[in-house]
This record gives C-alpha cells, structure tokens and sequence, in this order.
C-alpha cells in the first residue's frame, strides 16, 4: 500500500484524511475539535495544513485532568473542558 503524501493535500482534504481514514483515533478526536475550537471550519482547514507541512501536533489540553505545560505551544482556541493547542513535537516521526 502506498504512504499517502499528506503535504500536497489541502486543508479539507486533510480533515477529511484525519477524521475518516486515519488509523489513530485518539488524534482523529483532537482534530475534529479543530473547527469547534477556531469557530472558522476555513481557518480550521488553513491551520490543518499548516501544522501537517510543520510536522507539529495538535493537542487537547483539559486542565482538570492533564498535567502538561502549555506555554511554548500554539493556543488555537476553548474547546468543552479545555484549550486546543499546536505542539512542536513532531506528530509524524522522520
């Protein structure tokens, strides 16, 4: 099967790639918080590509139960219970 260039995909195409075909469910979670948390599903798709041709992650912080420090991460916006941050920890290793 043939690794899928995720770099040459547009941003709707990547939501669709993260929400329905990926195999990581946990982050196919985190991402469709995305439009929730820009309140823009355009700039959710804008920011997607982004953080993919970055290699950074997105994570979802819920300070009630996480235990992380967010302050050299992205605030993207509020989602329920937490914030939605771009990490620069390399969610697709090299």
């Amino acid at each position: 099967m043939d690794k899928k260039d995720l770099s040459k995909l547009s941003g709707e195409e990547l939501f669709y790639y993260f929400t329905k075909e990926h195999d990581d469910e946990d982050y196919s979670s985190i991402v469709e918080l995305l439009p929730y948390a820009t309140m823009d599903y355009g700039n959710a798709c804008s920011i997607l590509e982004r953080v993919v041709r970055e290699n950074k992650s997105l994570i979802a912080f819920y300070p009630e139960f996480d235990d992380i420090d967010t302050s050299n991460m992205e605030h993207v916006g509020d989602i329920m219970d937490g914030d939605l941050y771009i990490s620069n920890d390399h969610y697709f290793k090299d």
